[in-house]
Order: structure tokens, then sequence, then C-alpha cells
């Protein structure tokens, strides 16, 4: 018997590590001008981050219904497998909801543990990473997920947005409402904080971001993993990730970007890091 770990598409995890380790994605929903997606399977990052730019309706999104998640968790443990599921923070989404609501439908004996990471976006998929890690060392379901949500702590995300426009507009701007005065004249760092998006600071220009996002990133040194994400630049997304080899060497920094779950919120040009703290 083995643990199988799932998580939701707000991971923003990259495709070759979510094959590699054998993670099961659900896909989220983003409804795009009275269509409906699934997110990274029926509409992807260049389509959906033109369409958010035009001038249709601003993009709405769904969390994984509870049909959905029934399907994958029968389907895994009909194979015999655990199943250990891991999702972003409560607190964002009902995402949590449908998985709960799943797993109340199953047989008594389906051994399937659901955590709220407290997270989002790859900073989630860092916490995923390391319960795959940990499955892949063999174990238990339930000594898997208390070692995956006692180090939930470790893992942070600090994102530099464009604009506060498409949180607000989201209805998801939370604690960084603090900003809202000045929505047009700065770059907000934000922090993902108790399961929110907490305001950090907000430098006036782009430049200005990358660089504390960089400070930010070597405060939290030492890393035993890092993650760099972009929504519509890569290109920038690159310089960030060249600036943090100090942290850990090039090849070890995972490059992604935020999928339309995300990126209804975020918006274009937004930079983002992710990083997991070494622990004794």
């Amino acid at each position: 018997m083995t643990v199988r770990i799932v998580t939701d598409s707000s991971a923003d995890l990259p495709p070759d590590l979510v094959q590699k380790h054998q993670i099961t994605v659900l896909p989220c929903y983003v409804v795009v001008d009275d269509q409906t997606f699934k997110d990274g399977v029926d509409i992807q990052a260049d389509e959906f981050y033109r369409r958010l730019q035009s001038d249709g309706r601003t993009p709405t999104t769904a969390q994984p219904t509870v049909a959905d998640f029934q399907e994958v968790y029968r389907e895994l443990v009909g194979q015999g497998h655990q199943v250990v599921s891991i999702h972003v923070s409560g607190k964002l989404s009902g995402t949590m909801n449908s998985a709960s609501q799943a797993k109340t439908s199953l047989d008594d004996g389906a051994q399937v543990e659901i955590i709220d990471s407290h997270l989002a976006s790859i900073s989630l998929g860092l916490a995923v990473l390391d319960a795959a890690e940990l499955a892949s060392q063999g174990g238990d379901y339930l000594e898997i997920a208390a070692k995956v949500r006692e180090k939930l702590p470790s893992h942070h995300g600090l994102f530099a947005l464009d604009t506060l426009e498409y949180l607000q507009k989201g209805g998801r701007i939370g604690k960084a409402r603090a900003f809202m005065g000045s929505i047009l004249h700065v770059k907000p760092i934000l922090r993902l904080h108790d399961g929110e998006a907490h305001p950090v600071e907000r430098p006036r220009n782009s430049d200005r971001a990358m660089r504390r996002l960089v400070e930010l990133a070597r405060e939290l040194a030492p890393v035993s993993r890092l993650a760099v994400i972009y929504s519509t630049d890569p290109d920038r997304m690159h310089i960030l990730k060249q600036e943090l080899t100090d942290l850990l060497p090039a090849d070890q920094i995972i490059e992604t970007r935020f999928g339309s779950t995300l990126g209804t919120y975020i918006g274009p040009d937004a930079l983002g890091v992710a990083i997991t703290q070494q622990t004794k």
C-alpha cells in the first residue's frame, strides 16, 4: 500500500514535478466571459492572461466540486492507496469544504487525510512536494500528514503585484485592504500569513519591488526549497531567480507560473518567491 498525494491547481506546480512525484492535481474552475474552464486543462496561462487584460467581464473562480473529489478519492482508494490531500487555505477558497464533504461520503474504511495548508500558489506547491518526498520514503498516511502539518509554518510566500485591482475585483483583498488608498501608485508586496494575504510594504516601482522581494527572501535563509513564479513576464522572473542563487544553486530553484486560478486575483506583471526554511 502506497500513499498518494492530492492537491488542487492553485498550487501552481510545474507539470514535470507533478508527473515526477505522481501528484494528483484537481483543477479549479475559472469563468471567463461566461465560459467555464478547468484551470490548466481547458485554458492555459497565455490564453487566460490575454483574456484577463481584455475588455471582457472580470473572471471568477470556483473550487473543485464535491463530485470531483469523490471521483479522485474513490479511484485512488480503490487502487489500494492511502491519500494525503493538501489544499489552498480555507480562508481563500471553498476547496477544503468540497474535499471534506467528499471524504465524508466515502466508506468508513477509506484512508484519506485532508490538510488545510493555510497557503496558496507555489508556497502550497512546496508543501505538496515535501509531502510527496515523505510518501516516497514510505510510512503511514497519518504519519505523513502529521509531519506535513508540523512543517507548514516553514513554508512562506511573498508576492509583488503590479496592482491590487484584481484582488479587489475578485473580493480577495483581505488584509491587503490597508494598501487600498494608494492602489494606483505602488507595486504592493504581500505575504501569506495565517491563511491570508497580508500587506508587507508598497514600493514605488517594479525594480524596487524586485529588490525587496530578494531582501525579504534572504531574511528567511537558510532554505531547503525555493521557487520563483510569474504571471506574464518570464524575463523578470529569470532576473529574480539569478538574484536568489546565493540561497540555492540555480538548478535547484523551481520556476513556475501563476495559473488562471491565482492569476484571476494576482493579475498581470506579478512576481513571487516561495521558500521552505530549513528545519532542525
